[in-house]
């Protein structure tokens, strides 16, 4: 039994998973143990789906780990910052945002962190976002509606002091192509889904997430003594 599992979602970025490992593990090793960091592998042949990602890794661990993060693979934190704001107890019924988007997006991306109970209570991430971006939002609305707090920390913002002085952030740019519904997604999760009756949002939620997970693992790999490569097929 884990006391943390750091899900990473990643494809075609060998640079990135080098320096998290050698940079982040160590942090990891010294404030959360006993953790594990589970890179989970998108196979080719689809636009990237880092929300589905994230659902898979949670559900290869969920009955293994007390707390789960979600964590970008360009996103390095500093000593201070695992050690402040990473070991910090969610409260019941609670999602902490550690980096996540401010009042412009005002979403759930980035880095949070979770328990079974809570994440599983949001269904999870919607698995048919594919491409760059839209999915943090919908996690957001789905907590929002299930009446699941929200306790953000660090807001990420270029001109937010607390952003460079916590995290080394290499802002990577590849395979975050945007497919053919990006636009209506994004209206559909920023300016309709508010307006919604509960039925339909409820119905919205149940749709695509956590009850409906359908891949395949190709292979499990272990890169170290606490980190996992983790292939799938979408």
């Amino acid at each position: 039994m884990y006391k943390n599992v750091i899900i990473v979602p990643y494809r075609n970025r060998k640079e990135h998973l080098d320096i998290f490992i050698r940079d982040a593990l160590p942090l990891f090793d010294k404030y959360l143990k006993p953790y594990k960091v589970i890179f989970i592998e998108q196979n080719e042949g689809r636009l990237f789906n880092r929300g589905f990602m994230i659902n898979i890794g949670f559900n290869e661990y969920k009955l293994q780990s007390e707390y789960f993060f979600t964590h970008d693979i360009d996103i390095v934190p500093k000593e201070n910052c695992v050690k402040d704001i990473y070991t910090k107890i969610p409260s019941i019924n609670t999602i902490m945002g550690i980096l996540t988007a401010g009042s412009g997006c005002n979403t759930l991306g980035g880095i949070i962190k979770f328990d079974t109970e809570t994440f599983s209570k949001a269904n999870g991430f919607p698995n048919n976002m594919w491409g760059w971006g839209v999915e943090d939002k919908a996690l957001q609305n789905r907590v929002e509606f299930m009446n699941i707090n929200i306790e953000k920390n660090i807001i990420s913002s270029r001109t937010n002091p607390l952003e460079a002085e916590n995290f080394s952030i290499r802002d990577d740019v590849n395979d975050r192509h945007q497919d053919k519904d990006f636009g209506s997604r994004t209206h559909y999760e920023y300016d309709i889904f508010k307006n919604l009756d509960t039925q339909t949002k409820k119905n919205r939620i149940m749709s695509s997430g956590l009850n409906n997970l359908q891949y395949e693992v190709l292979s499990r790999e272990n890169l170290g003594e606490n980190v996992e490569l983790i292939k799938v097929r979408v």
